[in-house]
């Protein structure tokens, strides 16, 4: 029985084609397994939290969300590798103009210079709100970076944990963009487009 497996398996992998689709698949369904898993407990489809925090810059409060347009709130704490190697991923989309808008947040830190010292090694222009355990909770965030694409109704279409592409951010606030127009609460005659 075990060799006719093994044969079977040798068969199978001979072919360059057919063994190079089935790793693709192996590997996808790897990535959709663990993206499922990490953000299970993630809200999905429903307004975003009302969220107003400080400003790093000390300028005054600002609203998490931009009405009105599909962007992104982005989640991370200093301490963090792999937010230190996606943030700039969405302050180019944004300053490049394929997302309409992106705002970051400060959670687990311990001093207000200590995202300052952040913000400044990434070189980030986006607005740097500063977040407390309550907008954790608020958000469910609870490892990071955690971002949330928000769509012009200023609800919750997409979410994902952990380091993101600039493709992967993009393609995220670009289905959000579709998914507005196709939900009933949606103004299609009001649309700019």
């Amino acid at each position: 029985m075990i060799s006719r497996i093994r044969d079977f398996w040798r068969r199978f992998r001979s072919g360059f084609w057919r063994s190079l689709a089935f790793d693709a698949l192996m590997i996808a369904a790897v990535f959709f397994a663990v993206h499922s898993w990490q953000t299970r407990n993630l809200p999905i489809d429903q307004p975003a939290p009302e969220t107003v925090l400080a400003l790093l810059d000390g300028s005054g409060i600002r609203s998490a969300i931009t009405s009105g347009e599909a962007g992104v709130v982005y989640f991370f704490a200093p301490w963090c590798f792999y937010c230190r190697a996606s943030i700039g991923n969405l302050d180019e989309l944004v300053a490049d103009g394929r997302v309409a808008w992106g705002v970051v947040v400060a959670l687990d830190y311990t001093n207000m210079s200590e995202v300052q010292e952040f913000i400044d090694k990434t070189g980030v222009d986006l607005p740097v709100l500063m977040g407390n355990p309550a907008t954790a909770a608020d958000w469910s965030v609870r490892a990071f970076p955690t971002y949330y694409v928000i769509d012009a109704e200023g609800r919750i279409s997409s979410r994902s944990v952990g380091y993101s592409t600039k493709l992967g951010m993009w393609l995220r606030a670009w289905l959000a963009l579709q998914h507005a127009i196709t939900m009933p609460w949606h103004d299609a005659a009001n649309d700019p487009r």
